[in-house]
């Protein structure tokens, strides 16, 4: 809004363009109009905004596996990686706008070291799941100082469990009891490193889990 003085527009009331003026307690008084247009989405923003959500949402349920797997970083910081490194996982039809969460290809860390390598077992009537871990050969992305971890995603619970391995220079075995609340059956597992000084991670790795 604009207080004016003119003879030329002196009690001038009206509109002109996106102007509208009028006599106001002795005043001439000049206002902007405001517009507010409304735009469509397109099919590209749609898939794109439910894509986003579906992300959001899941990041919940890697909570633990986050947090191991970007060390140094806030919680707002690390799901924000998340979503932002994860955006092949998910596929949404564009007429159907149907979603389909690839679990496979989720990562729960990012970084150049080099994943570890980890056979993972559930015994499904005695709920413990067993893990073995190899030596692999040292690099300047793979040190034996290095420690590895295994997560565990349960679809259905929607959240996860993280198991520390040791070090990728001691290979070995580790038996964990599975979490009440998670369907043995369902389960995925995922296993990657961080450097010794938290500075350096792999991204994580799929990985099978057989059951007996």
């Amino acid at each position: 809004m604009a207080i004016f003085h003119s003879h030329l527009f002196d009690k001038a009331s009206g509109s002109v363009g996106n102007v509208t003026m009028c006599h106001y307690d002795g005043k001439n008084v000049a206002r902007a109009k405001i517009f507010i247009k409304s735009k469509k989405q397109s099919p590209a923003q749609r898939v794109q905004q439910i894509r986003f959500a579906t992300l959001s949402d899941l990041s919940l349920g890697f909570y633990n596996a986050l947090k191991k797997g970007y060390r140094g970083v806030s919680w707002a910081k690390a799901r924000a990686l998340f979503i932002g490194t994860n955006q092949n996982a998910v596929e949404v039809d564009e007429e159907t706008l149907a979603v389909t969460v690839h679990l496979e290809r989720i990562t729960c860390s990012t970084g150049n070291l080099l994943p570890p390598t980890v056979a993972v077992t559930c015994n499904d009537r005695g709920r413990r799941i067993h893990a073995e871990w190899f030596r692999q050969p040292l690099s300047p992305v793979a040190k034996d100082e290095d420690d590895l971890f295994l997560a565990i995603f349960d679809p259905k619970a929607g959240s996860d469990l993280v198991f520390p391995l040791g070090k990728r220079g001691n290979p070995g075995k580790a038996d964990f009891p599975l979490h009440e609340d998670f369907q043995p059956e369902g389960i995925i597992a995922y296993v990657f490193a961080v450097s010794a000084f938290n500075t350096r991670a792999s991204r994580s790795a799929y990985t099978k889990v057989k059951h007996e």
